[in-house]
């Protein structure tokens, strides 16, 4: 090769170089974003026959993202004592979302008490296993 082509070619070898270089680093320091526990997303639907599903089953471990829709033509609430978990109040056709992680194992019922008692028929059982 001449001088004056392998300083035309310079430049496109020093890119290669770079390039091939930065995708063998890429492979080697891949970095894992895979969530630390599982993401479980569940709706449940409070109308005038109370919660459906009134059963829920999550596993240990696991991160609930719990929507609560209400259907029917009164205000109610979701409430889990046990857990310390409620929602506010919802009127006819709101909805809102509860979060938590699935810690302990056992069975915990859960409630609608907008009159400031659990209503009949508005209850179901969450079980965590």
């Amino acid at each position: 090769m001449t001088r004056h082509r392998f300083r035309q070619l310079r430049y496109p070898f020093i890119a290669l170089a770079l390039i091939s270089g930065l995708l063998a680093l890429h492979d080697h320091y891949r970095i894992n974003t895979s969530p630390v526990a599982a993401q479980r997303v569940q709706t449940v639907t409070i109308a005038s026959a109370g919660f459906l599903p009134n059963r829920l089953v999550f596993h240990q471990g696991e991160t609930v993202s719990l929507t609560v829709v209400n259907t029917d033509t009164r205000p109610h609430n979701l409430v889990i004592r046990e857990l310390n978990i409620s929602s506010a109040d919802l009127k006819p056709s709101q909805s809102t979302t509860l979060q938590f992680t699935a810690s302990k194992k056992g069975r915990y019922p859960f409630v609608s008490d907008t009159p400031g008692y659990p209503e009949t028929g508005y209850q179901g059982l969450l079980i965590i296993d």
